[in-house]
């Protein structure tokens, strides 16, 4: 089981190794970065230095306005599960316990390795994709039924940046109703998901409110409430995570 410190930058969640910086990123289904391999729990996993579409380390900093020098995708997340939150993430071989406070999620499907989690928006369930890597949340346009809110810049790496309206919807958790705020994706990116049959993106918004454990062993996902006051404001526009003293056990599972 391997711990590694993280920040969390402009709603992405950023990993050390090897002393490079990478984006972990549900979202993608291949990883690449300027250093040749990563380690994780021992296991060795190749970095291409360009991904799909010619994308690199430059080009996803010059987009994102961070300093990073890769991504981390599905194809090597998908062998562990994975304990998320704002200060650290961990990469277990094995199932990682949760507690009885914890909403578990079955992951009902995957496209290209990104998972899909069912959320209950405007009174039906939804399929919509896990995203670590999208600072805002998207839904299709059928679900956007309030008045914007305002407008966010965001960017996907064959577009570029971008302008969205972004609207707060009511989305139910286990039996907590969120506010959360969703934007709509550009034309060109709708149509992936009409392709995938799914209503859209819960990005980490979700890490501002819960500890996530991503589980690729057993499919699904277990949200933890952050307790009253673990999170606060810093400098007015940053969240710092008092660490949770949360205990990580192995899982026994049935053979």
């Amino acid at each position: 089981m391997d711990t590694f410190a993280t920040k969390f930058l402009d709603g992405h969640v950023i990993v050390q190794m090897n002393d490079l910086d990478y984006i972990v990123d549900t979202g993608s289904p291949v990883s690449f970065g300027r250093g040749t391999f990563v380690v994780i729990n021992g296991k060795r996993f190749s970095l291409n230095e360009t991904a799909m579409g010619g994308i690199t380390a430059t080009s996803i900093s010059a987009l994102s306005g961070l300093k990073v020098d890769g991504l981390i995708g599905m194809d090597i997340l998908m062998h562990f599960d994975i304990l998320f939150n704002l200060n650290q993430i961990t990469f277990s071989d094995t199932l990682l316990a949760y507690a009885d406070t914890t909403i578990k999620l079955p992951i009902i499907d995957t496209v290209m390795s990104i998972p899909i989690i069912t959320l209950n928006i405007g009174h039906k369930d939804r399929r919509i994709f896990f995203d670590s890597g999208a600072k805002l949340s998207y839904l299709s346009e059928d679900l956007l039924v309030s008045e914007p809110i305002g407008q966010m810049e965001d960017f996907y790496f064959t577009i570029g940046t971008y302008t969205t309206n972004i609207y707060k919807i009511d989305v139910t958790i286990g039996e907590k109703i969120e506010s959360l705020t969703f934007g709509l994706l550009p034309a060109a990116l709708r149509m992936m998901l009409d392709i995938s049959q799914t209503k859209g993106v819960i990005g980490t918004e979700l890490l501002k409110k819960y500890s996530i454990i991503l589980s690729n062993l057993n499919k699904y996902l277990a949200l933890e409430p952050y307790d009253e006051g673990e999170l606060h404001n810093s400098s007015g526009d940053k969240l710092r995570l008092v660490q949770k003293n949360l205990t990580l056990s192995r899982q026994l599972s049935l053979d």
